[in-house]
């Protein structure tokens, strides 16, 4: 597997709008832009989610890594220093009938219909929430 170094490595002074051009911009430098769309709503939904839940600093980073038998696979973190996130608990709400009323926690099930793998890892300053997109 190769990786083409992070196109872009920012903090939450950034904002949501200028990380999706930035994604965008970097996907199609990488010559992957079929995937420009749906990687800039993971990244909007996982940045939104770090900025209102998580606790500052608060990093994004976006990768491209290439292998013979897959082809390119957009790689997506975004990291603060919160606690970590339970989507577990968050999957099931999903079920829950009251859930299709509450106007949060949509963003997850976005990323998870987009991204063929996600998850979250505990770091020793907080947690990092990643999605591939292929």
């Amino acid at each position: 597997m190769t990786s083409e170094p992070d196109c872009f490595f920012c903090d939450s002074a950034l904002g949501t709008s200028a990380a999706r051009r930035s994604v965008r911009s970097c996907l199609s430098q990488w010559h992957v832009e079929r995937l420009a769309d749906d990687a800039a709503l993971v990244l909007s939904e996982l940045l939104s989610n770090a900025l209102r839940h998580g606790a500052p600093p608060v990093r994004v980073s976006v990768t491209l890594r290439r292998t013979r038998q897959n082809g390119p696979t957009v790689h997506i973190e975004v990291a603060d220093a919160g606690h970590t996130l339970n989507y577990g608990f968050s999957e099931s709400r999903w079920g829950h009938p009251a859930h299709t009323m509450d106007e949060n926690g949509r963003g997850l099930r976005l990323v998870d219909a987009l991204s063929c793998r996600w998850g979250d890892e505990p770091t020793p300053q907080g947690h990092t929430v990643w999605a591939d997109l292929a």
